[in-house]
């Protein structure tokens, strides 16, 4: 059990000893075991109070009934030293890895990584968060994208008992809504036909990909001319950017939110595929038979796509619209959805880890649904016709009945 004590009437050591007064306002020491029994290290800690520190000798006995002590020494590790050992221990993918480490070292080692783990406090996670929005960091990335890999190191911190809680736990995070897709803002169909007009020629079958199968630019830099079978697309894998010593590096990597193996089949309209005939019989393929291939047949980096995307949209004429590679996906999208394709298909083919994401975003597209309430409730509302039970019309008995 823990014993609560003054050490300046204990111990002979103490500057203070002996002292004779009964309160006399030197410090009470609480004094226990860690688990393990009489194996267990002896620690000690002072209290301005005799209550303080009983109350602190009872919490420490509570604990280690409870198997919820927490060793004070595992707390005091600096959150950047805390964070190096961390991340090599993530079972994650290397740009997810990659994301992480740039993470800690722009965002967390300036703002926390000179504290301890166990004093950082929810203040310190809001503090941070407010930083990062007034240097010019989006609210959504910084409340969505940074909040993943801080929201990680701080529950293993809390699984490794070093903390009893997560900080970001505690602290106060704005959820940041799903943005509504504008349909008002999106190319038409010249306007993509016009864009696959002036891009690369090589590239060209890129925008037919994304916009007619809502492919992400990772995934239709990844594709090879045998993922196709009978008026589908098998997605088996994307392109990621990844910084290597030797510079960027196009790697193969699993589809966004899924695990290695996975896949997703898309269906392929007949216009697109005769596109991918054409290129094939054009352009070839690639190193390892990717439809999109640099001039010396090897892979296309996304960063250079994306350059090359923007000055296709200016030499079609479009230069004063933000459209972007992943616009073509949200064409995809509200094209299908304005064509009566169930929300849930959309979802499945674009790739979407849940129907949640696809209805937050494109939902409002469904086709001329205020068309069919309005519908619906003039009926109801003029009176349709309802016969009772003993064969009388009652036409009108909503609206009679809702005036008396």
């Amino acid at each position: 059990m823990a014993s609560v004590f003054q050490k300046c009437k204990t111990d002979e050591k103490n500057g203070n000893y002996p002292c004779v007064k009964n309160r006399c306002g030197h410090p009470w020491t609480v004094r226990y075991r860690e688990p393990g029994g009489r194996g267990g290290r002896q620690r000690e800690k002072s209290f301005d109070s005799r209550r303080e520190a009983a109350d602190y000798g009872i919490k420490v006995e509570n604990d280690k009934r409870e198997r919820a002590y927490l060793d004070p020494d595992l707390g005091k590790v600096l959150v950047r030293d805390y964070a190096d050992d961390w991340l090599p221990r993530r079972a994650v993918k290397d740009t997810t890895r990659a994301n992480y480490a740039r993470f800690i070292e722009l965002h967390l080692s300036p703002h926390l990584g000179g504290k301890t783990l166990a004093s950082v406090t929810s203040r310190d996670i809001e503090a941070m968060c407010m930083a990062l929005i007034e240097q010019g960091l989006s609210r959504r990335t910084v409340y969505h994208t940074l909040m993943a890999p801080l929201r990680s190191l701080f529950r293993s911190a809390v699984a490794e008992k070093r903390i009893p809680e997560s900080p970001v736990a505690l602290a106060v995070i704005p959820k940041i809504k799903t943005k509504r897709l504008d349909e008002k803002s999106l190319p038409d169909g010249k306007a993509v036909r016009a864009i696959a007009d002036k891009i690369r020629p090589g590239w060209a079958i890129s925008i037919w990909l994304m916009a007619g199968c809502g492919l992400r630019i990772g995934e239709v830099l990844a594709v090879r001319k045998s993922d196709f079978d009978s008026g589908v697309l098998r997605l088996r894998r994307q392109f990621v950017r990844v910084k290597r010593a030797d510079g960027y590096r196009a790697e193969l990597a699993p589809l966004k939110a899924r695990e290695e193996g996975d896949w997703r089949d898309v269906p392929v309209p007949s216009s697109v595929w005769s596109a991918v005939e054409r290129h094939v019989e054009c352009h070839g393929v690639g190193h390892d038979g990717y439809l999109l291939h640099a001039h010396h047949g090897g892979e296309v980096l996304d960063s250079n796509y994306r350059t090359e995307f923007k000055a296709a949209v200016k030499k079609a004429g479009y230069g004063d619209e933000p459209w972007t590679a992943h616009t073509l996906r949200h064409f995809f999208a509200s094209s299908a959805i304005a064509g009566g394709v169930s929300l849930l298909e959309v979802s499945r083919w674009l790739g979407h880890a849940t129907i949640q994401i696809t209805a937050d975003i494109y939902g409002h597209l469904t086709p001329d649904a205020g068309g069919r309430l309005r519908s619906v409730m003039d009926q109801v509302l003029a009176g349709a016709s309802v016969v009772g039970a003993d064969g009388e019309d009652r036409a009108g008995s909503v609206l009679v009945r809702g005036t008396e």
